[in-house]
């Protein structure tokens, strides 16, 4: 009979202990914080549930593929995303602060993060300390993480966003895939406007950026004004898979937000041997496309809301009490021109 043991609510056997794991250490520059290593024998997560369920690392067979950009110190004091960050209780910009009556104070007290034109931008909790770990479980060649964070009125940022909710976010990794799943669920009498989001940021190493190949499934870009704000136009554009080139010669950049996304779309970067793959698997409607200029990595960001979510511009997912939004999305590996 294969011996189980139990630690930390983590269960594991020893037939499987070579297969998938769950490890704790002190966080790289900051180390009075936690990190957890999920792995399998290809891939390795390292998140921090206390500096805001930030993704830090994701190593296939032992390579980063995740742009690290300022780090995690900027990330825990500034909002600087890297990694893979959750964006919430809102991802990208605000521009209309008021929802069924309800008015957001975003005033430089509330703990907003303004972007350049002032807009207040990434939602509360970069960096947030609240979130607490309720589960570890490894089975055979899966490792699974859970915590979960209250916003309420407890949380001095609570009035930039007064619709009290609570977050749970599951990261599982499995061979070389990594699912994360949040669910969001209303907590109170008042309705709860789901706009969640997160932005992992990707790149291929060892190889130029002129030569990574992106492919974008999507076709309803949204129209945006010179402040990245939704205008509330669509525009049917065509799947494209194209090489980025070099940003500085006429290379591709982008910033670009869609609509009408389907559960099963599939969005790709491809280079080195290896394909990217960020899967839509359900919950979330809207996506972007990040390359920028001068910086050497692709996001590709799944989005519960678009920018600006509460314009009315385009549909949103909102909560009465006891009821739950769930979206997930798979980071999912493989070899170049291997589909999903």
């Amino acid at each position: 009979m294969t011996s189980v043991y139990r630690k930390n609510d983590r269960m594991t056997s020893s037939s499987d202990a070579a297969v998938a794991r769950i490890e704790q250490r002190p966080a790289e520059d900051a180390p009075d914080l936690q990190a957890y290593v999920l792995a399998t024998p290809r891939l390795e997560l390292t998140v921090i549930p206390q500096g805001g369920m930030i993704g830090t690392s994701l190593l296939v067979d032992g390579v980063e593929i995740l742009g690290q950009r300022a780090g995690l110190q900027a990330w825990l004091k500034d909002g600087k995303t890297f990694g893979i960050p959750l964006l919430a209780p809102w991802a990208n910009r605000l521009d209309v602060t008021t929802f069924e009556g309800i008015s957001l104070d975003v005033s430089p007290e509330s703990g907003v993060h303004p972007d350049a034109n002032g807009l207040p931008i990434h939602g509360l909790l970069a960096g947030s300390d609240q979130w607490q770990v309720t589960a570890e479980h490894v089975e055979a060649a899966r490792a699974t993480l859970s915590a979960t964070l209250s916003f309420d009125s407890t949380l001095s940022c609570f009035p930039a966003w007064p619709f009290p909710h609570e977050l749970t976010v599951s990261m599982s990794v499995e061979d070389r895939t990594l699912t994360i799943t949040t669910t969001v669920t209303a907590t109170t009498e008042t309705p709860v406007p789901v706009a969640v989001g997160w932005h992992p940021y990707f790149v291929v190493p060892e190889l130029d950026r002129a030569d990574w190949v992106v492919c974008s499934p999507f076709v309803e870009q949204v129209e945006l004004d010179d402040r990245c704000v939704p205008t509330g136009q669509l525009t049917r554009v065509p799947v494209f898979m194209e090489a980025l080139g070099d940003p500085n010669d006429d290379g591709i950049t982008l910033d670009n937000l869609y609509a009408e996304v389907k559960p099963g779309a599939v969005a790709w970067l491809e280079g080195g041997g290896r394909r990217i793959n960020l899967c839509y698997d359900e919950g979330y409607s809207y996506a972007v496309l990040f390359a920028p200029a001068g910086d050497s990595l692709v996001a590709i960001e799944p989005m519960s809301a678009p920018t600006d979510p509460l314009s009315g511009h385009f549909p949103i997912a909102v909560l009465q009490q006891g009821q739950s939004h769930v979206a997930a999305y798979r980071i999912a590996i493989t070899d170049a021109g291997v589909e999903v």
